[in-house]
């Protein structure tokens, strides 16, 4: 599968064993150059794209919304927030870093029960079900997957996660009514979106949600083989060396700004933020690290200068 190219980003395919292509894309994504997309961002994209390239939701993709099951208990790691710059939580970082080579695998996923990492995978956008009272291992109704707590938290539904990881209920009604419609239409399927789970198991065990195609149903499995190699992360790429040596998207220059939130001041972000809306000025090249801070330079302290600088070096890619 070639790289699918949408109006405003790129999706690439990484296949392979999880264990190999984790710690790649976790630094590529550390270093600004775009994200593993979540469970909801796939079929977001896959319902909204159908039309122009059904490619994407009519594959299998592993995601950034981590699942760590022990006895009765489920916990759902959502990478990051809704905010839309992507950046990891805490509990996000920590779990897709544990997905790499060196790990000793137990039942195929993540051994969580060594250094309380099972403990550690807590706090901001951790959301712990009971297996107990959920349907699992079938397929649901349109009815029923509207109502079922696993697929709602995932998607961020705001009655069950905290607001900053809750997705506008328009939208949620759009993934789960677009689906089960492409399924009718598609496959004549009245029964979808069966979230399947690995077996009840003692010990503390990590893996990627698993999004199923629309061929299958459009399920949703948490027992991925992380060392298996028909793995397949999806990867957004918000880079394209090509186009930028030709030119600036506009669009590009405002994914730097928004990786620059969390290290600079609002009141900096927001500068950066007047300067991206003079359009005419970012039709030739993407903004260096010296227009960057030759508006945010009266905020920084000289001895931080060179720091900044390097910051910002990284995220322009000089």
């Amino acid at each position: 599968m070639d790289n699918i190219k949408l109006k405003d980003k790129v999706i690439e395919p990484h296949y392979g064993r999880n264990v190999d292509k984790a710690p790649a894309l976790l630094q590529r994504w550390k270093n600004g150059e775009g994200y593993i997309p979540s469970e909801a961002d796939i079929k977001l994209l896959g319902v909204r794209n159908f039309k122009n390239d059904p490619t994407i939701i009519n594959n299998y993709w592993d995601s950034s919304t981590l699942s760590a099951t022990k006895n009765d208990d489920i916990k759902i790691v959502l990478a990051y927030d809704n905010s839309g710059n992507h950046k990891l939580t805490d509990a996000g970082q920590f779990g897709l870093s544990l997905i790499n080579s060196n790990e000793n695998l137990i039942n195929n996923g993540v051994n969580l029960d060594e250094a309380k990492r099972w403990e550690k995978l807590d706090g901001s956008g951790v959301y712990t079900l009971k297996r107990k009272g959920l349907t699992l291992d079938k397929d649901l109704t349109e009815k029923q997957a509207k109502e079922h707590p696993l697929i709602l938290t995932k998607l961020g539904h705001k009655d069950y996660v905290d607001s900053k990881f809750a997705r506008p209920t328009e939208e949620i009604e759009e993934i789960i009514s677009g689906i089960f419609k492409l399924g009718k239409d598609e496959h004549s399927y009245k029964e979808m979106l069966g979230q399947y789970m690995p077996d009840v198991s003692k010990k503390g065990i990590l893996k990627a949600w698993y999004a199923y195609g629309l061929g299958c149903r459009a399920r949703s499995y948490a027992g991925a083989i992380l060392d298996s190699d028909d793995g397949r992360f999806a990867f957004v790429s918000v880079g394209d060396a090509e186009k930028n040596a030709k030119g600036v998207d506009v669009d590009q220059a405002k994914i730097q700004l928004q990786n620059l939130e969390g290290i600079l001041k609002p009141e900096q972000v927001n500068e950066i933020g007047i300067a991206l809306n003079e359009r005419d000025n970012l039709k030739e090249r993407l903004l260096t690290t010296d227009q960057i801070y030759s508006v945010i330079g009266k905020y920084v302290a000289s001895a931080n200068e060179q720091e900044i600088k390097k910051v910002l070096d990284k995220l322009t890619k000089q």
